[in-house]
């Protein structure tokens, strides 16, 4: 292949742009002025690289007729190196039209270019964007990387839990800063165990480290509450038939006030199609991550829909979705709150909470679940906290401390201890000061007694809300299956490079309750296990757990809310109704797809994202 593009030539890298064909004709507009078919293109990375250990690009722009996208790369070779996602291959004419380039890891040692090429009707298409990937352990920008490497080593030699550890190594600070923290703290060993672990049996980098310690680019000028894309949580994936290569895959969760839930989707469908396109298993993982990781464009959805036929069973019904546009939403934590009232007995009345995360900024949801929950009078609540990593410390107090009641503030709700052996005792009423802790006194529920719903994404500032009602004796029982077991937190910082916006979060404490026990590095085992997150799918209650087949309410689908609701009201349990669901659970193993978790979320000291 003839390069496009210019070449290495004495250690500097010659000025690269897209070789054009010639220009598309301009179309006129209402007012007989022309302009051309494409317009005001924006490339994220025209004035940097894009990382070599690869990533989504997404490139947006003004389309005045339908086009198609396409990418050429330089160099060419038998396996390629980027490539469009597939819903983004195609669009009709629109204003923000957009199109995402998926880079795999630049394993060489040297740069590589790729253009991004559109065509519109009738017309030869033209290089709209030039974007060049990092090579392979090579310096993006050495002052970038020297800023952030010495940023991040000063707090660490300082601050960090394992700091003596640490300190004990040669430390490199010319390395990618992106690499730095790998390079450093991964190779420690037990020294850090508490700072992440090993990847479980059951899931696919079984055996291989990770780190909680992050450093994470943010957006200048945006706030925890506002988030974008189309509201989808992690998914599920099944096969649909035995012996086909038809894939399913159902949200975990849908967000409320998402754009996915005003098109009419919820907890539980299973989608086959995106915008008429089958999903099979060469592409449903792409797609999968597409419509999870921030999207852009317009999806339309077809899906089945377990439903009540009356008849003692469900029937297994298609939909149509509306159309769903990925945009920015408000972030609302609380994926479900509700009240139910046993039928037998209309004095126990159970609040029934699923929280994603704690976010100081989304207290107001928080608070609003809770006032509902006093106003309603519940006896009884089952807090679910399959889906929550964790968050603000600040926050998880401030629930437990509705929980434990007025009658319990003032005893301890955690005690956060340093590496230089400085401790913060934190109570249930009022936190450690107005500083750390803005969120004051809660309210009360009025209850003696609570029922946790885990799973092994259930972590930290999750954790704490089980640990710290223990550590008063306060009655917790668990259902779900072994928590991630973070029982170490972390202090935000920020830091700014040339306009772009950092924060660190490396593990800083210890957390004990106030029995002096924190001793769950290795995860909370519960009362009663739904799912004990093993590879076998056969010794489960439900092999689904933490996901599901129908929305939060369904009890008959939530088995771990189903076993809550029994034991609270003394009803015995039951088995789901629908054999159809059984066959279909059964075809294959299923396979939780955990798409980019985010970091920094675990237990970070975080109170504000301004």
């Amino acid at each position: 292949m003839k390069s496009l593009y210019a070449f290495l030539l004495a250690g500097l890298l010659m000025a690269v742009s897209c070789t054009k064909n010639p220009e598309p004709d301009p179309i006129p507009d209402q007012s007989g002025q022309t302009q051309p078919a494409i317009s005001n293109v924006n490339n994220p990375y025209a004035k940097k690289h894009v990382s070599f250990r690869g990533g989504t690009v997404t490139v947006k722009f003004d389309a005045e007729l339908d086009w198609t996208a396409s990418v050429k790369m330089d160099p060419e070779l038998d396996e390629p190196w980027v490539e469009v996602m597939e819903s983004t291959l195609s669009g009709t004419a629109k204003k923000g039209a957009s199109v995402r380039l998926v880079f795999e890891k630049n394993g060489t040692s040297e740069e590589r270019v790729a253009e991004l090429w559109v065509a519109v009707q009738d017309q030869a298409p033209e290089c709209i964007a030039t974007l060049t990937q990092a090579a392979s352990g090579t310096s993006v920008d050495a002052k970038i990387n020297a800023a952030l490497n010495n940023y991040m080593h000063d707090i660490l030699k300082e601050d960090y839990l394992f700091k003596d550890a640490y300190n004990a190594q040669e430390i490199d600070l010319t390395v990618n800063y992106g690499d730095f923290l790998g390079r450093h703290l991964l190779s420690l060993g037990e020294a850090n165990i508490e700072d992440g672990g090993y990847y479980r049996s059951s899931q696919s980098n079984a055996g291989e480290r990770f780190i909680y310690t992050n450093l994470v680019e943010v957006q200048i000028g945006t706030k925890a509450i506002q988030t974008n894309g189309l509201g989808f949580g992690p998914f599920l994936s099944t096969p649909l038939e035995n012996g086909s290569s038809y894939i399913g895959i159902a949200p975990g969760f849908v967000r409320r006030g998402s754009p996915a839930e005003a098109a009419g989707l919820r907890r539980g469908d299973i989608i086959y199609a995106v915008n008429g396109t089958q999903l099979t298993t060469g592409n449903y993982y792409n797609m999968m991550t597409t419509l999870y990781v921030n999207p852009s464009g317009t999806y339309k959805f077809s899906f089945l829909r377990f439903e009540d036929n009356g008849r003692g069973g469900y029937d297994f019904n298609a939909y149509e979705s509306g159309a769903a546009t990925a945009a920015p939403y408000v972030y609302d934590p609380v994926l479900h709150a509700s009240v139910m009232t046993d039928p037998d007995n209309a004095s126990t009345k159970i609040g029934y909470l699923v929280y994603e995360s704690f976010d100081l900024n989304s207290q107001e949801f928080l608070e609003s679940a809770v006032n509902g929950f006093i106003e309603e009078g519940i006896t009884d609540l089952i807090l679910d906290l399959r889906f929550n990593a964790g968050g603000a410390v600040a926050q998880s107090r401030w629930l437990s401390g509705c929980i434990a009641g007025e009658a319990n503030g003032k005893k301890t709700f955690v005690k956060v201890i340093y590496n230089d052996d400085k401790t913060e005792n934190w109570t249930f009423d009022y936190g450690y000061t107005n500083e750390t802790d803005p969120l004051g006194k809660p309210k009360d529920l009025g209850l003696d007694r609570l029922f946790v719903i885990t799973s092994y994404n259930t972590a930290s500032a999750a954790e704490l809300v089980i640990s710290s009602l223990k550590g008063i004796d306060f009655p917790v029982k668990m259902i779900g299956c072994n928590t991630e077991g973070k029982n170490v937190g972390m202090v935000v910082s920020e830091t700014s490079y040339n306009g772009r916006r950092f924060q660190f979060s490396p593990v800083t404490f210890w957390v004990k309750n106030a029995k002096d026990w924190g001793d769950y590095g290795f995860g909370m085992k519960p009362d009663e296990y739904v799912n004990n997150d093993n590879t076998n799918f056969e010794d489960d209650a439900d092999n689904a757990f933490p996901y599901s087949f129908s929305d939060w309410g369904n009890m008959d689908f939530n088995i771990a809310l189903q076993w809550a609701y029994c034991d609270i009201t003394g009803k015995p349990r039951w088995n789901t109704k629908d054999t159809e669901v059984l066959s279909l659970t059964s075809a294959a193993p299923m396979q939780a797809q955990q798409v980019v978790l985010e970091n920094g979320r675990y237990g970070n000291l975080r109170f504000n994202n301004k």
